[in-house]
């Protein structure tokens, strides 16, 4: 019987020599305790106005935006194309004469074979009947797995290729996930994949798409995430126990290249695992292409991630991924996670190996475990915001979407769109019927250009006296461009077409807990780009029809083969131009703060695919009517995120504000008297408020 019906689930293993291992530091467990409590804060509820001239991207910012790096797979391209037509996509002064480097939130992703990965090709083939439903009959000779049933060992064999498969768990409403984490692995031919259905449905689904699938079981409505992600482990299980070597990832990973070529690199590893670490620190250096495995036993910076694990098959990793189910079983009211840092660094000793530096000898002598370097299998913090292999100029293995903020699954998908890792839009999505409009890089406030003072509030910079000062500058900054972007979603709106986003650069980070917008032990201060959802809300956007396209957009294999020099036409607004009537031209120059009408009778019928903006600071006055005024403003008046989070003596001593909570909300009319989405009262002089 297992250890759960023996009632020994909470002994440790068999022991080899004295048992022993680390525990978490009471900081860290303070820090997650804090960061629960405002978590649960925040959902329970529901800049400083710039006054000085306008200014391009300065100098010194734009040699830091250079050392995220260009992706080679995003050079030239469509933007190319703008340039040779006289205007710019990706850079530029007044009037679009000069050209920056392809946007900084680019990912590394390759296309397969230099075709359109989303929508070209041949449809999937669905697959019939894999031998692996609930009730399929057991062959003559065949095994089957004793914590899945279905998966069996023909069924491994039929896609092994070198004794390894990969897989991830889904049920029905996340076979979304899943099957872009299958078709990111298909994109670069690998084959040896299968899902792990954890209800009938999600089988279905896969099985239509062309994807193998076990049943792993038949989840019940309403089941807990912890429960849940019980099945995550007996998938493992399964798998090991047959005799395979399994990789196992969350459906939310994405890969940018097949991962098994570094995988095997290390046979002598019984387990290689992902980590949550933000940052390598010098007194840890990697070993042999691995992070340093201090992390294991020693000081603790990080958890391991289970949703990016390597198993090798032994008779010792199948004993630890039983004893992690048995301990994990016995306690849904945590992580599986929690349970596997606990195997590893509780439960049984580990200590470096004398054989392989790479790896530490874990669960008392028998099981050498090894960590992923954290450029080449990211997570969400490393690939989407530190920007760790771009600037590194690297190619990453795989992107888990973890570490976003505030934004569930509309966030995350943002993110891999953005980065050109999200593999199921359709043609429509690529071709948006009433057009593009794209806008030049947003122009920031004439003190950017003051190298001394964005190096005091920058990465590095003296931070013990400038907590207000800088989350005044932070939100000036984001505000100035938030009133650019509000004028190019009218102008959008206006003319019907679709507006590409522009990036936003920011002074400060955006976290779940109050930490005056620095991760602490890592500062990512400004100024850098940030996702956009840092400073937008992907789920509000949907709801309240705004329809947008990602800064990379023109990059994307669907689009940039269809974008010519001839698809595009530049429109510049200039003080005093007269309004032109409708027109063709491929160049249009409009007057400064235009009016609906003159902005719809020049444009409206234009026929190029893209209009670009050379910029969008005071380019309109709005729309013509009240009624349309009013119309546009609540459809994008809850499409700003809020940030988080100032510490109480920061809200409480520098702001006067109540504390909790911490956190701000970012607002489109802050140049403007007006009532917020929260029915507070502003002046044309915007003023910092907490909450609600």
């Amino acid at each position: 019987r297992c250890a759960i019906c023996r009632g020994e689930h909470n002994m440790p293993p068999p022991k080899r020599g004295a048992g022993g291992g680390g525990s978490i530091g009471a900081i860290r467990m303070a820090m997650g305790v804090l960061g629960v409590v405002y978590c649960v804060f925040i959902l329970q509820s529901s800049a400083h106005r710039e006054s000085t001239p306008a200014h391009r991207t300065p100098s010194h910012f734009r040699q830091l935006n250079h050392t995220w790096g260009v992706p080679r797979h995003l050079a030239g391209g469509a933007a190319s194309a703008v340039v040779a037509s006289g205007g710019s996509l990706v850079g530029g002064g007044a009037g679009g004469a000069g050209v920056a480097p392809a946007s900084a939130g680019a990912a590394t992703a390759r296309p397969a074979l230099g075709s359109c990965l989303m929508t070209g090709g041949a449809a999937p083939t669905p697959i019939t009947d894999d031998g692996a439903g609930e009730d399929a009959p057991l062959a003559p000779g065949d095994r089957a797995s004793e914590h899945v049933p279905a998966l069996t060992v023909s069924f491994c064999k039929r896609y092994a290729i070198g004794n390894a498969l990969i897989t991830t768990a889904a049920d029905q409403r996340y076979m979304v996930w899943a099957r872009n984490w299958a078709k990111s692995l298909q994109a670069h031919g690998v084959t040896n994949l299968f899902i792990g259905a954890m209800d009938a449905e999600a089988r279905r689904l896969s099985l239509a798409e062309g994807i193998p699938a076990v049943l792993l079981g038949r989840m019940r409505q309403g089941t807990t995430w912890h429960s849940a992600n019980r099945y995550k482990i007996r998938l493992v299980q399964g798998v090991v126990e047959l005799g395979f070597d399994v990789l196992f990832t969350d459906a939310d990973v994405t890969f940018v290249r097949d991962p098994l070529p570094f995988l095997q690199r290390y046979p002598a590893a019984g387990v290689l695992i992902s980590t949550d670490l933000l940052i390598r620190e010098k007194p840890y250096p990697m070993k042999n292409g691995l992070e340093n495995v201090y992390e294991v036993y020693g000081h603790y910076r990080a958890d391991l991630n289970v949703g990016l694990m390597f198993v090798r098959s032994t008779e010792h990793t199948v004993r630890m991924m039983n004893h992690w189910a048995d301990v994990a079983n016995a306690d849904m009211s945590k992580s599986m996670q929690t349970f596997f840092v606990k195997i590893v660094r509780d439960y049984s000793r580990c200590e470096p190996s004398t054989e392989h530096p790479e790896l530490a000898n874990c669960y008392n002598g028998t099981v050498n475990v090894g960590l992923l370097p954290m450029d080449l299998f990211a997570g969400g913090y490393i690939y989407f915001v530190e920007r760790l292999p771009q600037k590194n100029h690297l190619d990453a293995i795989s992107v888990h979407a973890t570490y976003q903020v505030h934004q569930g699954l509309d966030g995350k998908r943002e993110r891999l769109r953005h980065s050109h890792l999200w593999f199921l839009d359709d043609e429509e999505y690529y071709a948006p019927s009433g057009g593009l409009l794209s806008m030049a890089p947003m122009e920031l406030p004439a003190w950017m250009h003051d190298e001394k003072l964005i190096a005091r509030y920058g990465e590095g910079g003296d931070l013990r006296d400038a907590h207000k000062n800088r989350t005044l500058m932070h939100f000036a900054l984001v505000h100035y461009q938030m009133r650019q972007l509000r004028e190019a979603l009218a102008v959008a709106a206006m003319l019907g077409r679709t507006l590409i986003m522009p990036d936003f650069t920011v002074l400060l980070d955006n976290t779940w807990y109050p930490m005056n917008g620095a991760w602490p032990g890592f500062r990512k201060l400004g100024p850098f780009v940030a996702p956009l959802d840092h400073v937008l809300h992907m789920t509000h956007l949907k709801n309240n029809n705004v329809d947008y396209r990602s800064s990379t957009f023109l990059e994307h294999p669907c689009v940039k083969p269809g974008i010519t020099p001839n698809d595009v036409a530049t429109v510049t607004f200039a003080p005093g131009a007269p309004a032109p009537g409708p027109t063709a031209e491929p160049k249009v120059t409009m007057p400064k703060g235009a009016s609906q009408a003159q902005i719809v009778n020049a444009l409206k019928q234009h026929p190029a695919k893209v209009l670009h903006l050379t910029s969008t600071l005071g380019i309109t006055s709005g729309f013509d009517t009240p009624h349309d005024q009013s119309s546009f403003a609540a459809r994008i008046n809850r499409t700003p995120m809020l940030w988080c989070c100032i510490t109480k003596n920061v809200a409480n001593d520098m702001f006067s504000q109540p504390f909790p909570p911490g956190h701000i909300y970012y607002d489109f009319w802050y140049d403007q008297e007006h009532t917020d989405r929260f029915n507070r009262k502003y002046t044309a002089e915007w003023d910092l408020r907490v909450g609600p």
